[in-house]
């Protein structure tokens, strides 16, 4: 039996509990609120349909996006930071249409930092055929590139949608695609301009005129971005050919 003594202690330790429970909640709930997501569109939504010609299925957590006839390209495909595979649905699915099989890896908690191995999910998916190449948007093409770096995949290219790489490419030896908007508002122009010194001599870039940071994948707007001054599809149309355009190339170099 407690003594009157106690009482008062154990009082204070219970409120002490609750008040630390109630911190850790409004702490987990502030968490949620800064992890949430950015929602696939409804362009996204309508470019997961697979059809005759193009297959789309999530698998050991890639979303894929295949052509049914003999593809040009793998590309493994890493999101930007708190969007949702699925958003790229559009890019990917116009990828596939032009013959690049596009395997857009998803992220725990939709960050690409906490997955950097991510890729090796996809690699017994690809296709046998045309070359593997391996990128993302924004964080996701950083991460994408650190993979590349550190692993013994045998990848023919690195594609980057509005991203740099953080480290050295040049012991890598394989061509980089750099790609991005005019009116981006959430890249780091100062350190991507650094980047390029990690870039091998086959570095070449394209800047899209009057494209933003969102407009790559669909998932509305983002903080910080600037207001594009031309469509979503018409950006995405453009990205695709140019990456078309340069996995083309590829084959015709011989790599």
């Amino acid at each position: 039996m407690s003594s009157p003594h106690q009482q008062p202690g154990r009082r204070r330790g219970m409120r002490i509990l609750i008040g630390a429970a109630a911190v850790l909640l409004v702490l987990a709930a502030a968490l949620a609120i800064y992890l949430r997501p950015y929602p696939a569109g409804t362009k996204a939504e309508q470019a997961m349909a697979p059809s005759e010609e193009i297959t789309v299925v999530m698998e050991d957590g890639v979303l894929r996006f295949e052509t049914t006839a003999e593809p040009a390209a793998n590309f493994i495909f890493y999101p930007g930071g708190l969007v949702q595979p699925e958003s790229y649905a559009v890019l990917a699915r116009s990828l596939a249409e032009k013959g690049v099989n596009t395997y857009i890896v998803a992220m725990p908690l939709n960050l690409a930092v906490l997955d950097r191995d991510g890729a090796k999910r996809a690699l017994p998916l690809l296709n046998a055929h045309g070359i593997n190449i391996i990128g993302g948007h924004s964080i996701g093409g950083t991460m994408a590139a650190e993979y590349a770096k550190n692993s013994t995949i045998d990848v023919q290219g690195i594609v980057f949608l509005a991203s740099y790489p953080n480290s050295d490419l040049g012991g890598l030896n394989i061509p980089v695609l750099s790609i991005y908007g005019s009116q981006d508002g959430v890249l780091d122009l100062e350190r991507y301009t650094n980047s390029k010194s990690y870039m091998p001599d086959s570095f070449e870039e394209h800047v899209i005129e009057g494209g933003n940071h969102a407009q790559f994948g669909d998932y509305g707007l983002q903080k910080k971005d600037k207001g594009a001054t031309i469509s979503d599809d018409e950006q995405i149309q453009e990205t695709v050919g140019t990456i078309v355009d340069w996995i083309a190339a590829l084959h015709e170099s011989g790599t």
